[in-house]
């Protein structure tokens, strides 16, 4: 117990030096950054507009923080039936909305790792919720996510929560089923589920539901119109150097156009036959789920570095469920994961952030289970990897959208997916960039790490 309040001490430490001595400089635009597009979209929606297309940057541009002089349009592309959601926000003054927004977040937050910690069939009493809760709050994609105000923390907790209801409540299941769903990228996860009668009827009810709040919002040839809308942006943003896919990955290597293409499907049937493996042969839900979601990225062809929050759910179960031998891997792939490697080149000078909040994962991942295994080596080893990715991103920055657009002004017959594009193009995001691709090909690792420790774990068990 000494042990293990004296990782949480550590990490709330770190974690309260990263939130302030070695805070960054904030960088301009408007509160929770991501947030402004689904404000505006509602607001779109509201005055009978298309969110989907350029009438969503007449609402963006009056936002405060947004600059007006310029073309910064932000696409919306969740699906129809969040429009629902934001059209009632949108009635609120952005301010307002976007404070009624975060402590959406912040109960979503909460509720993802109690549903963790449940899903692990680990007793939620203080100490080994404070730690989950820690780790959470210093693992980076959680972080970006919080900070612009993304979907995907509400979406996945609601996913982890169709998991955790589906043998209990149905009906109670579908409902989460369908709110993952408004970020679809991130739901997928609920495949592993497929299979097991009851999980597979509330997966189909909610998605039922998803449609038919769908056709309420947008009519019934909404999937239709969705789609199209989907493949624009996605063929806007496949290589772009903020996606954490193989393809972009890939293409930032200089492997071309053709070359990305092929990496990218080699990732998607090598992870897709691993899966079925893991579905066969891996029984807990929990495990399955863990999995899945951790090898998302390598099969879905969009993916951001807060979408990596689906990695959760694999950090808590090795935290919790490694033995010696494993938790020397398990840290390691936890920090790969977990740390906002790309953000130390679109932010050199919050690399020091980065750092202290590493820390404060290390330390809450030792809180969640104080083992007598061997983790200094390994610790070392990291140190060694974040200095040195540190350095190379301090030598080689990353443009940010849209602080290096300029004066930019698109075409005005430009679709929304053309001109956000255009932006990419204009901020320098498209040109190749190795070392960017090195810093997101860690987190790659660090998932793919995650996902083949829970199998071995699980299926030695399962053998032995």
């Amino acid at each position: 117990m000494v042990t293990r309040w004296t990782f949480l001490g550590v990490a709330v430490l770190a974690m309260l030096l990263a939130v302030g001595p070695a805070r960054p400089h904030s960088t301009p635009g408007p509160f929770l950054r991501d947030f402004e597009s689904y404000w505006s979209a509602g607001a779109t929606w509201n005055s009978g507009g298309n969110p989907y297309g350029r009438a969503i940057w007449d609402a963006e541009r009056r936002i405060p923080g947004v600059d007006a002089g310029r073309d910064e349009l932000l696409p919306f592309v969740a699906p129809p039936w969040t429009l629902l959601l934001f059209g009632l926000l949108a009635r609120m003054p952005y301010g307002a909305a976007a404070a009624a927004w975060i402590a959406m977040l912040g109960i979503a937050l909460l509720a993802l790792v109690t549903g963790a910690l449940w899903l692990a069939r680990t007793r939620v009493t203080v100490t080994p919720f404070l730690g989950a809760l820690l780790l959470a709050a210093s693992f980076g994609p959680i972080t970006s996510d919080t900070a612009l105000g993304q979907l995907a923390l509400p979406a996945f907790t609601a996913a982890a929560f169709a998991v955790l209801l589906s043998g209990v409540w149905g009906f109670g299941a579908a409902v989460m089923v369908c709110a993952a769903l408004s970020q679809p990228n991130v739901a997928l996860g609920l495949v592993s589920q497929l299979g097991r009668n009851r999980r597979t009827i509330a997966i189909a009810i909610g998605a039922t539901l998803a449609v038919a709040f769908g056709t309420i919002a947008w009519g019934l040839k909404w999937p239709l119109e969705y789609l199209a809308v989907l493949a624009a942006h996605g063929a806007a943003e496949r290589f772009v150097a903020i996606q954490f896919t193989p393809a972009a990955i890939a293409y930032g290597f200089g492997a071309g156009i053709a070359g990305a293409t092929y990496v990218a499907l080699a990732c998607a049937l090598a992870t897709i036959a691993f899966s079925v493996v893991v579905w066969r042969h891996v029984p807990d839900r929990f495990a399955r789920f863990a999995v899945f979601s951790a090898l998302l990225p390598f099969v879905t062809t969009f993916f951001h570095e807060h979408d990596l929050l689906v990695a959760y759910p694999a950090v808590v179960w090795c935290a919790l469920r490694s033995g010696n031998g494993m938790r020397a891997v398990a840290l390691p792939a936890t920090l790969l994961a977990g740390t906002d490697w790309l953000g130390m080149a679109q932010r050199p000078t919050g690399i020091a952030q980065i750092a202290l909040l590493a820390v404060a994962l290390t330390a809450a991942f030792c809180a969640l289970e104080p083992s007598p295994g061997r983790l200094g080596p390994a610790i070392i080893a990291m140190a060694l990897v974040l200095a040195a990715a540190g350095a190379a991103a301090h030598a080689h920055p990353l443009p940010v959208w849209p602080d290096a657009l300029g004066r930019f002004h698109a075409s005005p017959d430009a679709s929304a997916a053309t001109v956000w594009l255009a932006e990419q193009r204009a901020s320098g995001l498209l040109a190749a960039s190795p070392v960017s691709a090195a810093l997101r090909s860690l987190s790659l690792l660090g998932c793919a790490s995650l996902a083949y420790l829970i199998y071995r774990r699980s299926t030695y068990y399962r053998t032995a």
